[in-house]
């Protein structure tokens, strides 16, 4: 197999029991000769079921591999697996998704033998339909003061374009010619890793063909953990790379940490209370409307629903970048943090 492989699949993965036996499915049943491609599951110490499954599948999958990522992290996990990786291409899948198209693989490696270094793909959320609130969610991020102007994630057109928001597969060779994934970090390594990418000069080719589906997380405090998180990675990376900073970003965690002190600061003085309320109001107001929007004139509590998880979105993104400038608490996802 070893002579004609030529794409090496990594999956970051840890507690994935859930998605991770369809995930590893649907690569499996890829339109590209199994003899081209491996799978690598690089795995951060699960306690759950997810290497039992994935090592079911390896009795019958020869090109399914099971690796050990003892630092737990993702940006670690990507590191382990491109260093097994015996193809000349390395395509990231998480074990949480939905993969759309059956034919993403081949496609894919076709346009790295045409001469491609880099891959961008379109990566949106698809709702649960017992979950009114994932719904919300994913009319929110889907709006376009839910994600940034000129993020790739929600983008299915065809098209070269910078690999910072959406790259997701490389050449062997460049990724390592840029040192891999800073393992330092344990949120937004892949948007850090991208930044290098474009600074190298390199573009990615972007196409709906390379297609994956998230789902959304199902509560407003999980939602704000995950964006907590993301944030506080993108801090980091301003804390590497200055020119990346964000006034934005910062504003809007600015006022995430008002609106949270915001009822104690108003014990002690009313007249700051009221200021700080008028300078809300704008924020209020905006995504209020974006939320009318995105709704299509659904019934009240269902715009209301998206307009609340706003908030959740811009503050929790920017709290946590705030907390990534100023190194303060990660909300790390790992049982193994590193400084």
């Amino acid at each position: 197999m070893s002579k004609c492989l030529e794409l090496s699949v990594v999956m970051p993965v840890r507690n994935e029991e859930r998605y991770i036996g369809t995930v590893l499915q649907q690569l499996l049943n890829q339109s590209l000769d199994s003899e081209k491609y491996e799978i690598l599951v690089v795995d951060g110490q699960s306690t759950d079921k997810t290497r039992k499954i994935v090592q079911a599948m390896q009795v019958e999958n020869s090109n399914v591999q099971l690796l050990n990522n003892p630092d737990c992290l993702s940006s670690s996990a990507r590191n382990v697996g491109s260093k097994h990786a015996r193809g000349q291409f390395v395509l990231f899948v998480d074990g949480h998704c939905n993969i759309v198209h059956n034919d993403m693989l081949e496609i894919a490696l076709e346009a790295f033998l045409k001469g491609e270094r880099c891959v961008s793909r379109p990566q949106p959320l698809v709702a649960q339909q017992e979950n009114s609130f994932s719904s919300a969610i994913v009319l929110a991020r889907h709006s376009l003061i839910g994600h940034g102007a000129r993020s790739m994630i929600y983008n299915n057109t065809a098209q070269h374009c910078s690999p910072l928001t959406a790259g997701c597969g490389y050449e062997l060779g460049l990724y390592w010619e840029l040192g891999g994934v800073d393992e330092s970090f344990d949120a937004a390594e892949d948007l850090e890793f991208n930044y290098r990418v474009q600074e190298a000069g390199v573009d990615a080719y972007h196409s709906e063909k390379f297609s994956i589906e998230y789902i959304p997380r199902n509560s407003m405090s999980a939602l704000f953990r995950q964006l907590y998180r993301y944030g506080y990675g993108r801090g980091r990376m301003t804390r590497k790379h200055p020119v990346t900073f964000s006034f934005l970003t910062s504003l809007l965690g600015v006022m995430g940490l008002f609106s949270i002190l915001l009822p104690l600061i108003g014990l002690f003085s009313p007249a700051a209370r009221l200021v700080l309320g008028w300078c809300f109001l704008p924020y209020l107001m905006i995504t209020a409307i974006a939320s009318l929007k995105v709704s299509g004139g659904q019934r009240p509590w269902s715009w209301l629903k998206v307009w609340s998880v706003f908030p959740a979105i811009h503050f929790g993104a920017g709290i946590g970048y705030i907390m990534g400038l100023v190194r303060g608490p990660a909300w790390s996802n790992s049982i193994v943090q590193k400084s």
